[in-house]
């Protein structure tokens, strides 16, 4: 059996830098599939901010042809008994159809710009795995994927700031059932929601700043790595 002493050194390196490459691929995966979800969640918003539009200007039409016209749509709706429900289903059935159309496009359009990267991302897990590459080929483009991929770390920074807001929010409300018949259920519950929001601010950032240092240490190693197989060619 071959031990690991017995490999000669230029293959322990290129093993190492294999080994690495996965590491990296890996990681920039998952920073890439937290921002698609997070886009995937802002286009589910947009969606149903879009059918709650039409729900509500299909309202404010009636509320408008009633001041209008006298009362009108209110009278109608009296006078044939299940019209309301025929108008008001008429709105849901046209609200879910926008909102589906509109959730669809806009999680198209936000995510469109992280699908080449996954894409790259994939081709290269396959080309490392299947060992058919160049070391400072392969190592130039994961450098390339590290500098796109750093663009987008202020957009996780924001989204864990969000989170951390959401958990404050959600401690604020919690806090403000459970004490409501106390006097000082509002200000207790208050400052509950903004340690919770602090607490979590702190370790977001804190998470965000690691993501940040783990990408430019990877960025720094490849480059090492990066020019020995340069030198050695």
């Amino acid at each position: 059996m071959l031990r690991l002493e017995d490999i000669p050194e230029p293959v322990k390196t290129k093993d190492e830098v294999f080994s690495s490459l996965f590491e990296i691929f890996n990681y920039i995966e998952r920073l890439i599939d937290y921002l698609i979800r997070k886009r995937q969640d802002e286009a589910g918003w947009l969606g149903f901010l879009a059918a709650i539009l039409v729900w509500f200007l299909g309202v404010i039409g009636v509320v408008i042809v009633n001041f209008l016209a006298d009362m009108y749509a209110t009278k109608y709706f009296i006078e044939h008994p299940g019209s309301n429900l025929t108008y008001f289903g008429f709105l849901l059935a046209l609200s879910l159809p926008v909102g589906l159309i509109t959730y669809f496009y806009a999680k198209k359009r936000y995510t469109e710009k992280y699908i080449p990267l996954k894409n790259t991302l994939s081709g290269l897990k396959k080309t490392v795995a299947e060992r058919k590459v160049e070391e400072a080929n392969i190592i130039e483009t994961t450098l390339q994927l590290i500098d796109q991929t750093s663009v987008w770390l202020p957009d996780v920074m924001k989204y864990k700031s969000e989170e951390a807001l959401t958990y404050g929010f959600v401690a604020f409300l919690i806090t403000a059932l459970v004490s409501a018949n106390s006097i000082m259920g509002m200000p207790i519950a208050s400052l509950t929601g903004v340690i919770v929001w602090l607490y979590f601010r702190y370790e977001k950032r804190k998470e965000s700043m690691q993501q940040i240092q783990t990408l430019e240490a990877w960025r720094k190693k490849l480059g090492e790595v990066k020019d020995y197989f340069l030198k050695s060619v």
